[in-house]
């Protein structure tokens, strides 16, 4: 019976040793709503419903009242999650693994259907409240931090760089959607297990296979990609592979976008308390990107990318209240870019820019649970790391170009640097269960690097969250604690000229959120943030155009070196599954600046308001999903144009002062992202076939201005723009 109101969309999780098979309806319950039903079936049984952030578990009367199992886990064990499967900290979303049948919920589990560029798992965390996204790279903000400040994590490793078209604009990450088990998302108040990062994190888990084989075939206009996972005795395995199709639909003479990943895990069960995988990710990119195909302004990069990760990870349960997980990982990462731009009318340059990474870590995480009203964990984490940079660069300015104050007429620029050294940390946090209705948890954090040459540069980030139930359907969380990062030691800004690293930048947060779940089973949620940040690196910025292919060499770079930097905003947001329909949608209002002499600048990717929504409609062979994000538009800098004498040749000269840095706004920013997928039953498998459009109202939204000087002397302001409409097939084969 209970399966039933699964199939009518009631989201119902237990354990089979909870609901046993040999348990039955003892009376005929009394008309009404199905979630009044199911409780009346429960009663005789001594079991109830739990309602934690969108689904509903059925558990024993005396079990704690908030529990729910990590992102990946099984929700068929989720009645026996102990204290540590508790969610205390604020700011978590999960996003289940199947985008193109799991359900989008902006509390627990995201996007059913969800129409995005590629299937990219990393892509999709844009759709979360307090994000910030071009739409044209896979990277984000979260709640106002740079794209750097967050971290990703596959398999209980953090990950080196995972981007295709990584120098320009990261267009897709190397993580296949498909080989992907779950993606849990912080967008701030993470655990103090996490460090070095101030923004966010992305952890992942790969595909645990349901049945002895399952295989997959894919063909669209993004990716061909292969994958196969099985488990046979105590053995499993996953493989997946994926080339990129944009060089076979791209004109040639806009260049050859090519790129591919591999990714493998191979799993022992080496008892029933020790599991060893081992874990493989290699993505490579050799990128020719055309921006002028005219001989007179011709402009193109290459990029030849090699981005090998192994990392060996043994999860071991020592007793049935102490367990560890070790993770020992190596990486050996190269990127060579070259690149030319030859307009006699405003810039002639070039650079070839060599960067080479080795690194080998070693992480171990220890939870003891003495009791479960009691949690400790603690931890530590060492990487040793070598780079080596060789950075030559040149370029001559004319016109316009020329005339940008303090700018010179010619720029000439080669630097090498090989820093090596190593980054420590060590943890430790305690989980207290205080009553049956609140569970508070603080931590400590140490690190420390040595390649950066600062002797007294150690970080302590201590962390407090509080976790109150205050009804059956209700729960506040509150997280405050100080976060780190440091600068990694592939990030040296070699480009613009910097061979030494900075002080490890910190930020404050304070968020409080409430989560409700209303009669009808709608999901209400609102949250507050503030993030004050201080020690904050100089970054180098372009005024106008964020897309240039060599941005360091273009007259409008500038250096932002803010004395502190600050970001806080609401985040309202609702979701609701009935039957074969959801919706969700979310409104964000934040402001985000730097503090720069004296006055607060909006950072370049502010946006005060913000609101993502989308529908989705499926039954047993049809998907149809609509998505649509809003936001105020960026930040932007306006330009004045003087005459100020002339030349030898009897030329005006002219002098191009920018105004007041990030003063003005660009128009708002609207997509509209529509798929519609059928699935066929095949004699072996199924076949599903999907169509996808992004931007489908092909709305021109404004990303860069292009400025000139016409025939009459007089400043010209032009646009660019972000993607335009773009649709896109495919066919999935599984078997």
């Amino acid at each position: 019976m209970l399966e039933d109101f699964r199939d009518a969309g009631l989201d119902i999780a237990y354990a089979t040793n909870v609901v046993a098979d040999d348990l039955y309806v003892a009376s005929e319950p009394d008309p009404g709503e199905p979630l009044d039903i199911v409780r009346q079936i429960l009663v005789p049984h001594r079991l109830v419903l739990r309602s934690d952030a969108g689904v509903w578990f059925i558990v024993p009367e005396e079990a704690p009242a908030a529990v729910r199992p990590e992102a990946g886990a099984d929700t068929g064990a989720a009645a026996e999650a102990q204290l540590e499967n508790v969610i205390v900290a604020a700011s978590r979303y999960e996003i289940s693994r199947d985008f193109s049948t799991s359900q989008f919920s902006l509390d627990r589990r995201s996007i059913q259907t969800m129409p995005d560029i590629g299937e990219d798992p990393i892509r999709v965390t844009q759709r979360l409240p307090g994000t910030a996204a071009s739409g044209a790279s896979a990277r984000a903000h979260f709640r106002g931090g740079e794209e750097s400040e967050i971290g990703i994590m596959l398999n209980g490793n953090w990950l080196f760089d995972p981007f295709h078209i990584r120098d320009y604009q990261n267009v897709f990450s190397a993580i296949d959607a498909r080989a992907i088990q779950g993606v849990e998302v912080y967008t701030g108040g993470f655990p103090v297990r996490f460090g070095d990062r101030m923004s966010g994190l992305v952890l992942m888990d790969s595909l645990e296979p349901e049945n002895d084989t399952h295989n997959e075939i894919g063909l669209s206009v993004y990716n061909t990609s292969l994958l196969t996972a099985g488990s046979r005795g105590d053995t499993s395995w996953l493989f997946s592979a994926r080339r990129g199709n944009l060089d076979l639909v791209i004109d040639p003479m806009f260049g050859q976008p090519s790129y591919f990943d591999v990714f493998g895990e191979l799993a022992w069960e080496l008892s029933p308390a020790a599991r060893l995988s081992v874990n493989a990710l290699y993505a490579d990119d050799s990128v020719e990107l055309v921006l002028e195909t005219d001989p007179a302004e011709r402009e193109f990069v290459t990029s030849d990318t090699r981005n090998a990760q192994v990392w060996l990870q043994l999860a071991s349960e020592w007793s049935d209240s102490l367990a560890s997980s070790t993770v020992l990982s190596f990486v050996d990462y190269s990127n060579v870019r070259v690149g030319v731009a030859d307009d006699e009318e405003k810039m002639i340059a070039s650079v070839r820019d060599l960067r080479d990474t080795r690194q080998i870590g070693l992480q171990q995480d220890w939870i003891w649970s003495p009791s479960d009203r009691h949690r400790t964990a603690w931890g530590l984490h060492v990487v040793y790391g070598e780079a080596d940079f060789a950075y030559d660069a040149n370029a001559e300015y004319f016109e316009l170009q020329a005339s940008y104050v303090d700018r010179p007429d010619e720029l000439v620029r080669s630097l090498t640097a090989s820093p090596g050294g190593a980054s420590y940390a060590l943890y430790v946090s305690d989980r207290w269960k205080l009553s049956d209705k609140a569970i508070l948890e603080w931590g400590l954090r140490w690190d420390d690097q040595t390649y950066t040459k600062l002797g007294s540069d150690s970080q302590l980030s201590p962390r407090l969250s509080l976790m109150y139930r205050m009804s059956e359907n209700s729960e506040l969380r509150i997280s405050a604690g100080r976060y780190h990062q440091s600068q990694a030691i592939q990030s040296l800004q070699i480009e613009d000229g910097v061979t030494t690293y900075h002080p490890a930048q910190r930020a404050d947060h304070l968020i409080a959120g409430f989560h409700y779940r209303t009669a009808n089973d709608t999901s209400l949620r609102i949250e507050g943030f503030y993030k004050d940040v201080g020690k904050v690196r100089p970054r180098y910025e372009n005024l106008y155009d964020p897309l240039g292919i060599m941005p360091e060499l273009q007259p409008d770079r500038v250096r932002v070196a803010p004395t502190s930097a600050r970001a806080q905003g609401v985040e309202v947001s609702a979701d609701r599954t009935e039957g074969p329909w959801t919706w969700w949608a979310s409104y964000t209002f934040s402001e985000v600046s730097d503090r720069v002499d004296g006055h607060d600048q909006p950072r370049s990717w502010d946006q005060r308001h913000a609101l993502q929504a989308g529908f989705a409609w499926r039954n047993e062979k049809w998907d149809f999903s609509a998505a649509t994000s809003v936001h105020s538009g960026w930040p932007t800098t306006s330009l004045s144009l003087a005459e100020v004498g002339i030349d030898d040749e009897g030329e005006p000269l002219y002098e191009a002062t920018p105004g007041p840095r990030n003063a003005e706004r660009l128009p708002s920013f609207a997509s509209v992202d529509v798929r519609l997928s059928r699935r066929f039953d095949l004699s072996r498998g199924s076949l599903l076939a999907f169509v996808e459009v992004s931007n489908v109202l092909d709305r021109s939204n404004v990303c860069c201005l292009d400025w000139d000087i016409d025939d009459n002397g007089e400043l010209e302001r032009g646009v660019d723009h972000w993607m335009p409409l773009l649709p896109a097939i495919g066919v999935l084969w599984e078997f």
